[in-house]
């Protein structure tokens, strides 16, 4: 008895359709046509997974009618030298050639008793020893099927970039999202839709160890603050000349919601590359940065550097202890700061304190989250707000604009933060 074999060139991906018996039948080992199937109607990549990239085809596939002579339809998919998981391979037919178009599949009975799909997979087999499967499909009648074939496979990925463009004031800039599709998986893809997991689908060819970079979105008049803050625990010491000042870090804060004119998806990780213009029609260089993930209504920060005309000393003024009962106690502490501006603008400075690190440096050992509150003579230019957690205060003070007559001093802003820290032992 004889089988029809129909070999497809993916090229590493082989779509092979041949009738054999069915499974309880011996399989005959004669072939009287070898053929090449039909090439791909359609491909969608999606690339939403950063280990494994989604690949979904259709196809045209010419089926026998199944019987009891001849048994049921043989599809075979076997792939080389292409990263593909066997566990992930699906097979559905979808629908059915009738004259110029294609029609749902219909429910049709077996000796006019059993109801069955008039096309359907019956089992699937993995030979051994090969990177292959093979699907047992009935077909009531022959007809050409519009088959959807869907795997995973790997070295197909994609990274994204941003290209940061700020105005001279540095109120607004234009962010530009790239993303760079690398295919290193072993397979060509023609004219493919790619869709990143978010966003607009597109189309693209996109061949064996090929990488293209494209335009994924373009933000412009994006509203842009400038921050300064100084941490002391992440940073420590400016230098060994200013023992109490530290580093202050600058970025630009930015949100993503639609009234700050982005807000349209999530920003993927990636690299930001942050450029300024300079007033005379060119731009200048400001550095890199990499960006996390920044989910709708977030925030993006891009770190720009350290802030050289900005100083700020802190001093512990005041570290007092007292008894609340047994071995309870209360660590009383002020923090004075001492803030210098060169710029020529006004600033705000962001200084982070951590309550937990207070603690456990002028206390000891801890159990858990500190307790604390405000003191009455903290300063009242100081704005406390809460971003990180409660033991975790950032305190905003503004800074008037460094004199424009070189004769006259900076002025050095001085301001204090009393705190109890409640309950320790």
């Amino acid at each position: 008895m004889n089988r029809t074999l129909i070999r497809a060139t993916v090229p590493a991906l082989l779509l092979l359709l041949l009738l054999g018996f069915a499974a309880n039948r011996p399989m005959a080992v004669a072939r009287i046509k070898l053929a090449a199937l039909p090439a791909r109607d359609r491909v969608d990549v999606q690339l939403d997974n950063g280990a494994f990239t989604l690949v979904e085809e259709e196809r045209i596939v010419p089926l026998l009618k199944s019987s009891p002579e001849i048994g049921n339809n043989a599809i075979d998919f076997s792939w080389s030298n292409t990263n593909v998981d066997k566990d992930s391979i699906q097979f559905r037919p979808i629908s059915i050639r009738e004259g110029d178009k294609f029609v749902a599949i219909k429910k049709v009975k077996i000796n006019d008793k059993t109801e069955v799909d008039e096309i359907g997979v019956i089992n699937v087999a993995y030979p051994p020893n090969e990177n292959a499967l093979v699907w047992e499909v009935f077909a009531a009648r022959a007809c050409a099927v519009k088959v959807r074939v869907s795997y995973l496979i790997s070295n197909f990925d994609r990274y994204f970039s941003y290209r940061a463009l700020a105005d001279k004031e540095e109120t607004k800039l234009s962010l530009i999202n790239y993303m760079q599709i690398r295919n290193y998986s072993g397979e060509n893809f023609g004219n493919s839709g790619i869709w990143a997991g978010f966003g607009e689908a597109f189309t693209k060819v996109i061949d064996n160890q090929q990488e293209i970079k494209m335009l994924l979105r373009r933000f412009d008049n994006v509203p842009v603050e400038k921050t300064f803050t100084m941490d002391w625990y992440a940073n420590g010491a400016l230098s060994a000349d200013k023992p109490f000042a530290s580093k202050i870090l600058m970025h630009y804060k930015l949100i993503n919601d639609a009234k700050n004119a982005m807000g349209v998806f999530p920003l993927q990780p990636g690299k930001v590359r942050i450029f300024i213009e300079d007033g005379k029609g060119g731009e200048a260089f400001l550095g890199e940065d990499v960006s996390g993930l920044v989910p709708l209504d977030g925030e993006m920060k891009i770190y720009l550097g350290e802030a050289r005309d900005i100083v700020c000393t802190r001093t512990i003024e005041s570290n007092v202890r007292s008894n609340v009962r047994g071995n309870l106690y209360n660590q009383e502490i002020i923090i004075k700061y001492e803030i210098e501006n060169f710029k020529p603008k006004a600033a705000t400075l962001r200084i982070q304190e951590h309550m937990n690190n207070l603690a456990a440096e002028y206390f000891g050992s801890l159990h858990g989250d500190v307790e604390w509150e405000k003191g009455k003579t903290t300063s009242e230019e100081i704005r406390i707000d809460i971003e990180k957690g409660g033991v975790n205060p950032i305190l905003s003070v503004d800074l008037a604009a460094a004199p424009t007559d070189k004769d006259k001093k900076v002025e050095k802003k001085i301001v204090r933060f009393h705190f109890t820290i409640k309950n320790l032992w």
